[in-house]
């Protein structure tokens, strides 16, 4: 914040007073930007003044352009790489901690969705068995396509509810319409489906699944085949 300078004294200053004052600031001037007036205007450099740095910062100049130069090189090499690894069909991305889905192609993104995955809940059994409900991570594939797919229910989906688990091959396992019109099995009981509680899609409530609205279901159904990526983080 610039302060007030009082007007009245100035005015009791002589003619002869303000001259002595505004030379001595105009050779203050002149003094402070000399050096900037000495550049040689013919030399290309100095509009950078580069002659004017002393030598330990022409020598860090010279480590900097090197690194910068290294490091375009290492991401031209890291992006070959990558490029190498990106499957050439459609591949899928799930991502847990913000419950999207992506259909991807290359680097084109051909489809981005809302999904639901898995809610990280621990259970325990009455006889101590133990699961955790979580998607898991890293690299799946497409296993198997299903249309019109029946929830085969396991143990858990009935201590869950406080029932005792029925036989194996017992009707009561057997569930439909509640899968959605489509799934893909990527493994290990876990499957991309549809769900019939699409009010909680974008959040973490799933048993493991990743559950997905009608449309974009049958998007990622028809565009998938056995075999088709799916990575999970």
């Amino acid at each position: 914040m610039q302060r007030a300078v009082p007007i009245g004294p100035l005015f009791r200053y002589t003619g002869t007073t303000l001259a002595v004052l505004a030379l001595a600031g105009l050779l203050s001037a002149v003094y402070y930007f000399l050096p900037a007036i000495r550049i040689d205007l013919s030399d290309p450099r100095s509009d950078r003044g580069d002659h004017l740095k002393p030598p330990q910062f022409e020598q860090a100049a010279r480590q900097v352009q090197a690194d910068i130069s290294r490091l375009r090189g290492e991401n031209h090499r890291l992006r070959q790489v990558l490029a190498a690894r990106v499957p050439k069909d459609p591949y899928i991305v799930v991502d847990t901690h913000t419950n999207k889905l992506f259909v991807l192609q290359g680097d084109q993104i051909l489809r981005q969705a809302v999904c639901s995955t898995g809610s990280g809940k621990r259970l325990v059994s009455p006889d101590g068995r133990v699961w955790v409900f979580h998607t898991p991570k890293g690299r799946l594939k497409v296993r198997k396509k299903e249309e019109l797919p029946i929830w085969s229910k396991p143990d858990w989906a009935f201590i869950e509810e406080g029932e005792k688990p029925p036989p194996a091959g017992s009707p009561e396992r057997y569930e439909e319409a509640v899968l959605g019109e489509y799934a893909l099995d990527l493994g290990d009981s876990y499957k991309i489906h549809g769900t019939i509680y699409k009010r909680t899609l974008g959040q973490k409530v799933t048993h493991g699944c990743v559950r997905l609205d009608d449309a974009d279901l049958e998007f990622v159904y028809n565009i998938s085949r056995l075999g088709t990526q799916v990575y999970l983080f």
